[in-house]
C-alpha cells in the first residue's frame, strides 16, 4: 500500500467523492462549509489532501500548520476502504509532510452514556496505537466538548488559540467561539 495525495480544490475530479464522505463522517455541528474549507486550503498553512491507494479514493484529510504545531481538522476514511491501514498510513504521511511538528487533533469525549460510546473508544484507541496521547487539554466550541489528542511535546492553550485564529480570521473565532483549557491530567 502506498498513499498519494492530491490537493483539493472546487475544481477536482473527486470533489464530489470528498463532499458526500464529509456529509456521512461528520456531524452538522463539526462541518464547516465545503466552500469556507475550500477557500481557505489556498492558504499555504493548509492542507486539504484527497488520498490514493493505486488511483482509487480512499479519503481526505484537512491540516492547519501554525509554526510547529499542526492540527488535524478532518481525516476521514472512505467506507469500503475502512479497516486496511489507510488511517494510520494517512497519519504517518502528515507527520512526514510536517516533520518534527506537534500534531493535534480532537476527539470526541468518553461519555459513557453517549449514543456512540463504544465507537468513541475504538477512535481513541485508534490514535494511542498510533503515537497520539492525552495533551491534557479539552476544546469547546458553541457546539460540543472534545479531548484534544497530541503526537508530540506538549501543547499550551495560547498556542492553539493562535492557530486557531490564525486560520479562521476574526469573524470566524468569534463564531465558533472556541475554548481551551487545560484538564487535570498529569502529564
Amino acid at each position: 500500500m502506498f498513499l498519494e495525495t492530491e490537493h483539493l480544490t472546487k475544481d477536482h475530479r473527486d470533489i464530489d467523492r470528498v463532499n458526500q464522505l464529509y456529509l456521512e463522517a461528520f456531524p452538522d455541528h463539526e462541518r464547516m462549509p465545503m466552500n469556507i474549507l475550500l477557500r481557505k486550503a489556498n492558504k499555504r498553512s493548509v492542507d486539504f489532501w484527497a488520498l490514493y491507494d493505486q488511483n482509487i479514493f480512499v479519503g481526505f484529510t484537512y491540516v492547519i500548520t501554525h509554526q510547529d504545531l499542526t492540527y488535524v481538522l478532518y481525516v476521514a476514511v472512505d467506507g469500503q476502504a475502512r479497516s486496511s491501514g489507510y488511517g494510520s498510513q494517512l497519519l504517518k504521511k502528515i507527520e512526514e509532510h510536517r516533520p518534527g511538528n506537534r500534531i493535534i487533533l480532537n476527539i470526541e469525549n468518553l461519555d459513557e452514556s453517549a449514543e456512540n460510546y463504544q465507537q468513541r473508544v475504538t477512535r481513541k484507541k485508534f490514535y494511542v496505537r498510533n503515537g497520539y496521547r492525552d495533551s491534557g487539554l479539552v476544546y469547546e466550541d458553541r457546539w460540543a466538548k472534545y479531548e484534544v489528542l497530541l503526537n508530540g511535546t506538549n501543547v499550551e492553550t495560547h498556542e492553539f488559540y493562535r492557530l486557531l485564529r490564525k486560520f479562521a480570521g476574526n469573524l470566524l473565532f468569534l463564531l465558533f467561539k472556541p475554548r481551551i483549557t487545560k484538564t487535570n491530567l498529569n502529564r
